[in-house]
């Protein structure tokens, strides 16, 4: 039986030829001069405006409809919050005209798109140990040693895989095809280190992967939930109404340019069937409806008890992330223990450099440490699950699954003050927002404390 996680591994591929017809981008260029898009594709078709925007923001979702809070990087070193990407920042470098991010906003099906589920509860410690309420992340180690804990749910509905291997279970090329050189990368070994380049292609979920008989279908084991699916379903239809009701209603064009490009880059990807089985993905990770044992058809969380998907909506949040890429980009043919050895040295590495670890030359903040997967610049959307009553007790702890895996994975519930969002403060133990980087400790640190700023997750805090 052949398992899989939601993020294929990059690694141990050779370089492959573009394919004759192929989508291409390619570059001769040096730090700062970005490669060219060769493509069929109109760039300002009405699906794909090609904005520019000076103000930053994010796109976020509250109450019945998604709305937009601008804001601005903040000036904390290591600090994150929304930012527009395409925007320059005061005392640094202006970000070049053919930076990737910029050419992903005139061609917006460069995207990835992902979808993740945050669990939460509010926790009443036993009087020994104060009986303080504190608010827990449902969490698992973190897989590739970036950081110590992540939530481990992520689904993306598009991403960028090396061309010269096959698409993951689950999984097919983009039609037509996209392919995207190294080089444009900024991160594209260049100078003494530079070397002959290799591409990437972009590769989509498929509408049928958990569906028996579909192309991902193991002999072995059967991923169909129809009631999953169903649930699913529902909340892909509420995310695209909403989706469609904050574009037609910007009519005051209240919305960034940045706003409403995140807005119809993430539309487009939901109007499409095969974003329900990201979301059913998701929660098939996240493990809140598996199954307790193989017995029994008992689920750690009923359908009977699940939140209504329009609540889950009033929930959710789309962020961008925007991450710390190893510098210079491993090669693909870097073997799993180079790979290990490039994330263990770089602290020391960008200290010695003189690197800043949290922001790049063109002062963006990055969101989380990140492998040399290019995918990790991506359009999140965070559905925001409120466990507090559903799973109340100390062994109400799902356990997370890769993508196709069958074998369960431990989780555990951690504080927000352990896991760096929040920190006690004052002589009354009241937790506020966190100042500390929490990229080291929690891949989705900064992304917590952005839903308690949007109040997604009410925990009572100060932030001062």
């Amino acid at each position: 039986m052949r398992t899989q996680s939601a993020i294929a591994s990059f690694l141990l591929v050779s370089f492959a030829g573009l394919p004759h017809g192929a989508l291409s981008f390619s570059s001769s260029r040096r730090r700062g001069a970005h490669g060219q898009l060769i493509s069929k594709l109109s760039p300002s078709s009405p699906l794909f405006p090609s904005h520019t925007s000076s103000s930053s923001s994010t796109v976020v979702i509250t109450h019945n409809s998604i709305s937009t809070t601008s804001t601005h990087a903040t000036t904390s070193n290591s600090n994150w919050t929304p930012q527009d990407l395409t925007n320059d920042n005061p005392g640094y470098l202006p970000i070049p005209t053919d930076d990737y991010i910029k050419k992903y906003q005139t061609n917006p099906k460069l995207w990835p798109v992902e979808f993740f589920i945050i669990v939460y509860r509010h926790h009443v410690k036993p009087s020994h140990q104060n009986g303080k309420t504190t608010t827990q992340i449902l969490v698992r180690k973190s897989a590739n040693g970036t950081s110590k804990y992540g939530v481990g749910t992520g689904v993306p509905v598009t991403r960028w895989m090396l061309s010269s291997s096959s698409p993951p279970r689950g999984y097919k090329v983009a039609v037509p095809e996209i392919m995207w050189d190294a080089s444009v990368f900024p991160e594209f070994p260049t100078g003494e280190e530079e070397r002959t380049s290799w591409t990437y292609s972009k590769i989509d979920i498929c509408e049928d992967a958990f569906q028996t008989g579909s192309s991902a279908d193991d002999d072995a084991y059967n991923f169909e939930d129809d009631q999953l699916e169903e649930y699913a379903s529902r909340i892909r239809q509420q995310l695209q109404n909403d989706l469609s009701l904050q574009l037609l209603q910007n009519k005051k064009d209240e919305l960034s340019a940045w706003d409403v490009n995140v807005l119809s880059t993430v539309k487009s990807i939901v109007d499409n069937d095969n974003s329900v089985a990201a979301i059913q993905g998701s929660f098939r990770m996240s493990g809140l409806f598996g199954y307790k044992d193989s017995i029994t058809t008992n689920r750690f969380v009923n359908f009977d008890n699940a939140p209504d998907p329009t609540s889950l909506i009033k929930s959710t949040k789309i962020y961008t992330m925007f991450p710390q890429m190893p510098d210079p980009m491993p090669s693909p043919t870097s073997t799993p223990s180079q790979l290990k050895d490039e994330i263990l040295s770089r602290p020391r590495r960008m200290q010695e450099s003189g690197r800043d670890p949290h922001k790049d030359e063109y002062g963006r903040v990055y969101t989380h440490i990140s492998t040399s997967n290019v995918s990790n610049t991506i359009h999140g959307v965070y559905i925001t699950f409120d466990a507090t009553d559903l799973l109340p007790g100390d062994d109400d702890v799902p356990p997370a699954y890769d993508l196709f895996g069958t074998m369960p994975i431990e989780r555990e519930w951690v504080s927000l003050d352990d896991l760096k969002v929040t920190e006690e403060k004052g002589d009354d133990g009241r937790s506020v927002i966190g100042e500390c980087d929490t990229k080291s400790e929690f891949i989705s640190g900064f992304i917590v404390r952005q839903l308690i700023r949007d109040g997604v997750i009410v925990i009572g805090i100060n932030e001062e």
